[in-house]
């Protein structure tokens, strides 16, 4: 858990570091992860890797929709982060958990319970404590808003998965990478190509390292440990993140950006309460239960909570409020 949650917390830090600009980054990084997951896919599968055309054919609509939501998550990310810093968009894109109730009620979810929009409230009133007051505070201001914009992109993805889930994992998640990086390649001749040793050294560790290292081990975590643990311990991603920050990049942690972090997290924790208090989760005592429910993480983001919206039954009756 502890490899798992510093490899997610020093991915702002290492794109606000890498010298090539966002478009670049993406196609790198996405290349990067598509290839490793089609090396994974063809081990897995062995003689029946050829078969994956066939899937393509049938279920291209899904992988598609999957795939440009996941590249205007990462699009948005890195420019939030690169425009404002990395501390600003590790704290906007936090404000996922505080959406997931409102897009699922969107997707037909359920309505959100008053805890949720406490916790909305909360996020947004997080959020303005972090923006600065000196003079680069609307560059602040539009790299935090695209950040929450990346958090929304994200917070879809499971909506999108959980309608698809009888899909192969291994098959949706090898789809988003592909099908993600039409939204970096039309913006290739915008992009940035020139990049040092480090910045290559950087471009690997966040493509193979974080991506598929670190989504690897979070899913064997998610699986052997009770998933209400992994669920609250995902929210040590973004403190990581934040003292990640300081220690590689030396960013500046302000005593109101601390403050608007903690209340974000909070949010999140009070939007989320409903699904962690669900009978489905309490009731997955086996490893194989709680992998039914986790093994439908997207991508490289520690947020298993976003997948456990369907897994709840009162979310799903109209009486819910």
């Amino acid at each position: 858990m502890a490899v798992a949650t510093i490899l997610f917390g020093s991915a702002p830090a290492a794109i606000r570091a890498v010298g090539i600009d966002s478009y670049a980054l993406g196609i790198w990084r996405l290349s990067l992860s598509a290839i490793g997951m089609t090396i994974i896919l063809a081990l897995r599968r062995g003689k029946a890797f050829g078969s994956i055309g066939d899937e393509l054919r049938q279920h291209w609509k899904l992988l598609c929709a999957v795939g440009v939501c996941f590249g205007l998550h990462w699009l948005t990310y890195f420019l939030s982060i690169k425009w404002a810093s990395a501390s600003i968009g590790a704290i906007s894109f936090s404000t996922t958990g505080v959406q997931l109730p409102l897009l699922g009620w969107l997707f037909g979810f359920g309505r959100p319970k008053a805890a949720a929009m406490i916790g909305v409230a909360l996020a947004m009133a997080g959020s303005w404590l972090c923006l600065p007051l000196e003079e680069s505070g609307d560059r602040m201001l539009i790299g935090l808003l695209i950040g929450i914009l990346s958090g929304t992109f994200y917070a879809a993805l499971p909506m999108l998965h959980q309608r698809h889930a009888h899909l192969d994992n291994e098959l949706r998640t090898w789809g988003m990478f592909v099908f993600a990086l039409p939204v970096f390649l039309v913006m290739a001749p915008a992009a940035t190509w020139t990049m040092t040793a480090r910045d290559a050294w950087l471009v690997f560790h966040l493509g193979v390292v974080v991506t598929l290292v670190g989504h690897y081990l979070w899913v064997q975590v998610s699986t052997d440990l009770p998933l209400q643990l992994t669920s609250v311990l995902g929210y040590l991603q973004l403190p990581a993140s934040l003292l990640l920050n300081y220690l590689l990049i030396d960013e500046e942690m302000t005593l109101a950006m601390a403050a608007g972090g903690a209340c974000i997290v909070g949010g999140n924790l009070l939007a989320l309460s409903g699904p962690l208090r669900s009978p489905a989760v309490r009731e997955a005592d086996t490893p194989a239960e709680r992998a039914a429910l986790s093994e439908d993480l997207p991508g490289d983001a520690a947020l298993p909570l976003a997948m456990e919206l369907e897994a709840s039954d009162e979310s799903r009756t109209p009486e819910s409020s």
